[in-house]
């Protein structure tokens, strides 16, 4: 793999730190040739490992060297001392994380409106909505960690349960077909399949989401159960968005995600119910239809669209 294509995703990576990254100059660019995302996934699994060994690099550098910066980056051109630490470190086999060798981790990033296949290991399959962000280890041991919407297919395998870990909720699963979504502190469990296992922040027990059901938990208590279409959930991947009895908060995420542009609901109305399809498309085309069908009103609110009751709220 050239040493360019290596710098331009180390470059990509860099630019997600950044309201102003281009996320569809970024799709086009891992779609052009297969090389290119084999190198993002290999610099963002670099980039966690160099995180993680932040304290032993630091060691390392020379004592009037500045401290290594946090998510810091390879970019061999630009990087001097600190490249060159790092080089000569990973050239012979020196550099491990630290804590007695912790799993390596990789994250996988999606791009405003581009749903992104994530191959599991045991043949698992994680589809991540856009805007979403999904890390896994190499060990079975640790649980995966999700920010945003993906849709899991499970495969059945009593040796190997796969686990989610989103907010401080544990999502366990042996063999299932499953949706997650986060909206702030709240976190849908939908499933289509099978049945999974939920444990809260501080529960002694779990609670079992079985198919055709939903958990919607806000960290307030146990969450509320509730029945749920199962042509519904996990719909987005290839279609339009569509809803069943779901929060408008967890509503307004997807638009945000799907739109690449923030849009926020009003606190009161956040746990209010919606069930209804919305096409995909810009930002005001989506917030558009969801006015259209529930009343809501939109309001610019700084660089977001906020969605409130014709009262103003």
């Amino acid at each position: 793999m050239s040493a360019e294509i290596d710098e331009t995703a180390a470059r990509w990576h860099l630019a997600q730190a950044h309201d102003d990254m281009d996320w569809g100059a970024f799709t086009e660019w891992l779609e052009a040739d297969p090389r290119h995302r084999e190198a993002y996934d290999a610099i963002a699994l670099l980039d966690a490992r160099i995180d993680a060994a932040r304290p032993l690099l630091s060691q390392m550098l020379p004592s009037e060297a500045a401290p290594l910066p946090r998510r810091a980056l390879p970019r061999i051109a630009i990087w001097g001392a600190v490249a060159a630490v790092l080089i000569a470190v990973i050239a012979i086999g020196i550099l491990r994380l630290p804590t007695g060798g912790a799993p390596e981790i990789i994250a996988y990033h999606t791009p405003a409106g581009q749903p992104r296949d994530v191959q599991l290991p045991g043949g698992s399959v994680a589809t991540l909505a856009p805007g979403s962000v999904l890390r896994v280890a190499n060990s079975r041991d640790v649980p995966m960690t999700l920010e945003g919407n993906a849709f899991f297919d499970v495969r059945h395998d009593p040796a190997r349960i796969l686990v989610v870990r989103v907010g401080g909720y544990e999502i366990r699963d042996v063999g299932t077909r499953f949706d997650v979504s986060t909206s702030g502190g709240m976190v849908r469990v939908a499933v289509a399949e099978g049945r999974v296992a939920v444990r809260s922040p501080g529960a002694a027990g779990e609670v079992e989401v079985d198919a055709g059901k939903a958990l919607t938990l806000t960290g307030t208590g146990a969450g509320e159960m509730r029945p749920a279409s199962t042509q519904s959930i996990g719909a987005w991947r290839k279609g339009p968005l569509v809803y069943d009895d779901v929060p408008l908060a967890m509503v307004a995420a997807d638009i945000a995600r799907f739109s690449g542009r923030p849009v926020t609901i009003d606190p009161a109305l956040a746990v209010r119910r919606f069930s209804g399809v919305i096409a995909r498309g810009d930002r005001d085309a989506m917030t558009s239809a969801l006015g259209e069908v529930t009343g809501l009103k939109a309001r610019t609110d700084g660089d977001a669209i906020r969605l409130g009751d014709s009262a103003g709220r």
